[in-house]
């Protein structure tokens, strides 16, 4: 890996190893290790890193909503510490693109992998962990700097609360005693790139949105109706 690589991340960081070969490990996909015959790869501080990582998080969400309800905790909990947000966290880095791949991996697209870029995320965090001497007081200071406000944002927006057909059916169920159904409108465009609408009704609403798989065409128009007719019965699951 060159040293302007390291350099750059480190700005991004803004933290300077003593060790640079431990965010270099950090940063290598086993796959590169295989074809380029290293004695090393990421693989090792992911394991470390997933308990840092998982601690740094709940540590902020403690903190700074505690008084939510034991249920509400765990699954904000479960959010926080998934793929899909530590990859979000790790492309504030640009993290991606410092990672070293096979040929055949980077082919292959791996490095938009968000699986790839949270177990990345950790292993960084494993590595500064172990360069600043296992300094976890100071790894949790430089974790808040960058990312607490991420994370609390997450918590208040509602983010975490991923699965909007199921919260939706939850209201739905409360309020009328009948679930939402969805409808598939359209599918346009050729089978390996196609976009699906679908419709959510629920009563006399109704909304429609797009994805690129109906999984996610419905996810969207369940959220639409959320925001659009039920705002504040959404509001309290948030809360």
């Amino acid at each position: 890996m060159e040293e302007r690589d390291i350099r750059e991340l480190e700005k991004r960081i803004k933290y300077c190893f003593k060790n640079p070969h431990l965010l270099e490990i950090a940063l290598t996909h086993i796959s590169h290790a295989k074809e380029n015959k290293l004695p090393y790869n990421y693989e090792r501080l992911e394991f470390l890193g997933d308990s840092i990582v998982n601690f740094l998080l709940v540590d902020i969400l403690y903190g700074k909503f505690s008084k939510r309800t034991l249920g509400r905790l765990a699954a904000i909990k479960a959010y926080l510490i998934s793929e899909q947000f530590l990859s979000k966290l790790a492309q504030k880095w640009e993290l991606p693109k410092f990672i070293r791949l096979s040929r055949s991996e980077e082919i292959k697209g791996r490095r938009n992998s968000i699986s790839v870029h949270a177990d990345v995320f950790e292993a960084v965090w494993a590595a500064i962990y172990l360069d600043s001497g296992r300094s976890i007081d100071f790894v949790k200071r430089l974790f808040r700097y960058h990312f607490e406000k991420d994370a609390v944002e997450a918590v208040k927006s509602g983010e975490f609360l991923t699965d909007y057909k199921t919260v939706l059916q939850e209201i739905t169920q409360s309020l009328f005693k009948e679930k939402p159904s969805y409808k598939l409108l359209k599918a346009e465009g050729p089978s390996h790139d196609q976009t699906f609408t679908v419709e959510c009704s629920i009563k006399d609403f109704k909304t429609t949105a797009e994805g690129k798989t109906k999984k996610e065409a419905e996810q969207r128009a369940a959220k639409d109706m959320l925001e659009k007719h039920f705002k504040d019965e959404f509001d309290k699951k948030k809360g």
